[in-house]
């Protein structure tokens, strides 16, 4: 009975805290007045929607919201070089936006500033925060999570934007919910998921806890990948074709007068930087090569400094910014970019990979790939977004041993589709009732004969 009444005082953290908001921007579309008028009634959101859908103007219009409620000032955290493009949105929006260094930047309203920065400020003169790009939050017991969800865990109004989860990484929606305040991680993975026999290290959810889980999600989240989603109309929102080319090089040979005869190269930890010196010019050429054989702007995509300086010898007029530039320097290179100041920038995805709208763009390489399928995701997304005009243009310039790094990319790629389908599927009928106001509360105390009492819900 004690722990049926421990968890029973979890019912109050899934009900909204929020208020009723007055008249939004009329910029926002009407799906994106919905969705974001629900958020200000939860008051501890999350807008998990894919990129291009317009999260900036959401975010910036529940922000003024609630600086007004509260009569506090709201802290946008964004991704390095984002804030100053934020304050452009904020224009558009009739928003105001305090683009925030340090605490004595600090003005009534919304301000926006970098995660890199978090510390030089007193988190809680915040009446509210807003997490842009919060995948920052994904590593189930990192040093990040752990240091954001402390540092707000007093601020009354949250809300955490991001496109959906990497692919089987379900784990990063719990981290989220404890962000929000509405259920510690560990809680919520004992409730819901169950360690995965076949992948050690992972979770994965109970089948008789699917449709509870979606339900307990949807109310506090909207998940979508287009407006149809939530009921709406997707006219402008059908993005143009992607081709993704490859591009196969041969490197220097080896000193191992074995390695041809291999089964399989060596792609361990080691392996992959030896094989990425082998084929570094020859992949720098081919892109620099595409780069130059146009005339239209381009992204090239690197992962190590070696490569950007080779790349920036070959491809003339170049901007090349790496991790150690200065704040201003990155964001004012990304602003240039975007209003067509030069023609090739040359960046690592970890740098301009994430919050950036590129669509001014539609053409990009990559010198080389490593294995994680978000930041070659969110580098494409950059450009292929809601509001681009043309077909965008991938080349993957790899060297011929790379290709289970392909291969995994594309596997991780079919894996977020189909999950990201799963997802909308399962909460549509969920997230539709939660925006039309109906409560989900963890009922603790319904008995069944299908389900474990703890584990049941439903909508009031």
């Amino acid at each position: 009975m004690e722990y049926t009444e421990f968890l029973k005082q979890k019912q109050m953290t899934v009900q909204s805290t929020g208020f009723e908001p007055g008249p939004l921007p009329e910029h926002l579309f009407d799906w994106q007045n919905t969705v974001t008028a629900w958020s200000i009634r939860r008051g501890r959101a999350a807008l998990f929607e894919d990129c291009g859908l317009g999260k900036t103007g959401q975010q910036l219009s529940w922000a003024q919201e609630v600086s007004k409620q509260a009569g506090g000032p709201v802290l946008v955290l964004a991704p390095l070089a984002v804030a100053a493009q934020t304050r452009r949105e904020g224009v558009k929006f009739g928003v105001p936006v305090t683009v925030a260094e340090t605490a004595a930047d600090i003005q009534p309203g919304v301000n926006v500033t970098n995660y890199e920065k978090l510390d030089k400020f007193d988190t809680g003169c915040f009446a509210g925060v807003v997490l842009d790009e919060s995948s920052i939050l994904k590593a189930y017991t990192g040093k990040v999570k752990r240091g954001i969800i402390s540092a707000f865990e007093n601020t009354p109004y949250r809300l955490s934007c991001s496109a959906t989860p990497a692919p089987n990484d379900l784990m990063e929606l719990l981290n989220q919910a404890e962000f929000l305040g509405i259920m510690k991680s560990s809680e919520a993975l004992s409730c819901w998921f169950i360690a995965d026999q076949s992948d050690a290290g992972h979770y994965r959810l109970k089948g008789h806890a699917e449709k509870d889980f979606w339900r307990w999600v949807a109310s506090w989240a909207v998940c979508i990948e287009k407006p149809s989603d939530i009921g709406y109309g997707d006219d402008g929102y059908i993005l143009p074709p992607l081709h993704e080319n490859d591009v196969i090089v041969k490197g220097e040979a080896s000193e191992d007068i074995f390695a041809a005869i291999r089964e399989k190269p060596d792609m361990s930890a080691t392996g992959f930087h030896k094989e990425k010196r082998r084929t570094i010019r020859q992949r720098a050429e081919q892109c620099a090569e595409i780069a130059v054989s146009s005339q239209e702007q381009f992204v090239v995509w690197c992962y190590q400094n070696d490569e950007a300086d080779l790349l920036k010898t070959l491809i003339p007029g170049a901007v090349e910014i790496r991790g150690n530039d200065k704040a201003e320097r990155k964001e004012q290179a990304a602003l240039d970019f975007i209003d067509g100041k030069f023609r090739v920038l040359i960046s690592k995805p970890s740098i301009f990979g994430y919050g950036l709208n590129f669509q001014n763009c539609y053409n990009m390489a990559f010198c080389g790939l490593d294995y994680s399928f978000e930041s070659y995701y969110q580098a494409i997304r950059r450009s292929y977004r809601f509001g681009q005009k043309h077909d965008v243009n991938i080349w993957r310039v790899i060297g011929e041993n790379e290709q289970i790094i392909l291969d995994t990319i594309d596997r991780k790629a079919r894996q977020k589709k189909h999950m990201a389908r799963s997802m909308a599927e399962a909460m549509r009928e969920f997230q539709t009732e939660a925006l039309q106001g109906r409560e989900f509360i963890l009922n603790l105390e319904k008995q069944s004969a299908d389900f474990p009492a703890w584990l049941r819900s439903e909508v009031a």
